[in-house]
């Protein structure tokens, strides 16, 4: 229950030592508080903190959910200092921008350590510490469905409290996951907003927090007619070990500012529409092994099933490390999203009796995805699956390798849902497109907008920047390469894309 509650509430308390860091790095850069706000304040390790820090000539405000950390709270806060408000107070519930209305003359620090849980995960624990759903990020159709509309509680946090520092002078430094820290920075970039002076500084939350994630200490300024969007990464808590500098390009969000000028030129149109994977949420039932003529599943079941309904499969881990001859098969029960699966009944009645055998788990499938589509559906499938040849390339892993993958016994390789890939006509496209992917010039373009911390390192929206044109003309300017690709996605994807036509 204890474990429960800590995953819930985020309840990962600072330690005192880390949090002084911070707050002598705050002082070193000239923050300069009148008030002092640390919203989810738990023991309250960064109030005692800042008062250490900036004295008692500030008011703070610690709020949080926990009647018993803030008792401990009042009891180690000094006696003299008078402009103290500590409060119970569901972060979700309050009305932050009132809160800051009446302080349109102070400077204000907000401090603290929000939550690093996901919004899924709440979901899943069944929950009711969440903000209201709403689709904040303004994602549209399946994006808003899937894994891309999950979010960190504290990325809705520090972007409640942002939006509601906008007409004042403030400071954040928060405590977060580094992703957390670009997402909410290129959502005000985007909407232009009164943000300046950003910077993400790395610090072990291994070792701080037990936890094994890329965070950092995130600081970003707030005033009236000012607005930035860059931001530079330190490898440490202090100003002077920086790694990179991350913003916009554009609309365009850039990990690496400097490297990219150097390759930007390759930016462009993909003229390919990249492709992830078949997605299917039922691995157990779905994949398997081959044992003579016939499959084990993933629950060790010897299963009959007509051989025409089942395909090679390459998974993530196997793209990444340059396995490329299948060790697992995949039942494809569909051929394009949307098609009636009831006739397998007929066209493989023993694939069909072994899905109905499964059907509890495959109609338990917790994706929204799937509502109102035919029993047993998959996604992520379409005539682009079926080509003879792919490209393909892992979204998870940190290293960067294409791969050119064909058939087997006649039948298409098919990819997991955590890869990438675009179809091919022959091996000699694929090959061609695969040495042009894998060349110097794009893999240091790709290095430039990755952040390799991330979840999925590696994205379909990156892919789609490659400009396969601009790249083959940088490395064949006398060929005629039109050759290789006058038929590219013709039939495959219900659109002609002539691409290098000259």
């Amino acid at each position: 229950m204890q474990k429960r509650q800590q995953i819930e509430y985020g309840d990962f308390q600072t330690p005192d030592e880390l949090s002084q860091q911070v707050v002598t790095l705050l002082k070193c850069i000239g923050v300069q508080p009148t008030v002092i706000l640390e919203p989810t304040c738990g023991f309250g390790s960064f109030v005692h903190a800042s008062i250490d820090g900036f004295g008692n000539g500030a008011s703070y405000y610690a709020f949080d959910m926990n009647s018993s950390y803030l008792e401990q709270l009042k009891q180690r806060v000094p006696s003299d200092l008078l402009q103290m408000t500590i409060r119970r107070q569901n972060f979700f519930e309050h009305n932050w921008k009132a809160f800051f209305a009446n302080m349109a003359s102070e400077n204000i620090l907000v401090i603290g350590n929000p939550p690093w849980v996901t919004n899924s995960t709440l979901g899943t624990l069944g929950s009711q510490n969440v903000p209201v759903k709403t689709n904040f990020q303004g994602y549209r159709g399946f994006d808003a469905k899937t894994g891309k509309a999950n979010f960190d509680i504290a990325e809705w946090m520090l972007i409640t409290l942002i939006e509601s520092l906008q007409h004042n002078t403030a400071c954040v430094a928060m405590l977060c996951k580094s992703a957390t820290a670009r997402k909410v920075l290129q959502y005000f970039w985007k909407k232009g907003a009164h943000v300046s002076q950003s910077s993400l500084h790395t610090i072990d939350a291994k070792a701080h927090f037990g936890v094994s994630v890329d965070a950092c200490l995130f600081i970003t300024h707030i005033e009236n007619g000012t607005c930035s969007t860059d931001a530079t990464i330190y490898s440490a808590l202090n100003f002077t070990d920086n790694t990179a500098r991350f913003g916009l390009s554009g609309k365009k969000l850039i990990a690496d500012l400097d490297a990219y000028q150097h390759t930007k030129f390759i930016d462009g149109t993909a003229y390919y529409t990249w492709r992830s994977g078949v997605k299917h949420d039922a691995s157990n039932v779905m994949e398997f092994t081959q044992h003579g003529s016939g499959f084990v599943n993933g629950f060790g079941d010897v299963v009959d099933l007509e051989p025409d309904y089942v395909f090679p499969l390459l998974k993530s881990s196997d793209i990444a490390n340059n396995r490329l001859t299948p060790r697992k098969f995949i039942i494809i029960t569909q051929h394009h999203v949307g098609e009636d699966t009831e006739t397998l009944q007929y066209d493989a009645p023993k694939t069909w009796e072994y899905l109905m055998k499964h059907a509890a788990i495959l109609d338990r499938r917790k994706s929204s995805i799937y509502r109102r589509r035919s029993r047993f559906a998959i996604f992520g499938i379409g005539d682009y699956s079926f080509a003879p040849w792919k490209v393909t390339i892992s979204g998870l892993y940190k290293h960067i390798r294409f791969s050119a993958i064909g058939t087997i016994s006649e039948k298409p390789i098919m990819v997991d849902d955590t890869c990438y890939f675009i179809p091919c006509f022959s091996q000699e496209e694929a090959v061609f497109v695969t040495t042009l992917l894998n060349s110097d010039v794009c893999q240091n373009f790709l290095r430039s907008l990755i952040f390799f911390d991330a979840k999925r390192p590696i994205t379909k929206d990156i892919l789609q920047r490659i400009d396969l044109k601009k790249l083959a003309d940088y490395y064949h300017p006398e060929e005629h390469t039109s050759s290789y690709f006058s038929q590219a996605q013709v039939g495959l994807t219900g659109q002609t894309s002539l691409v290098f036509e000259t």
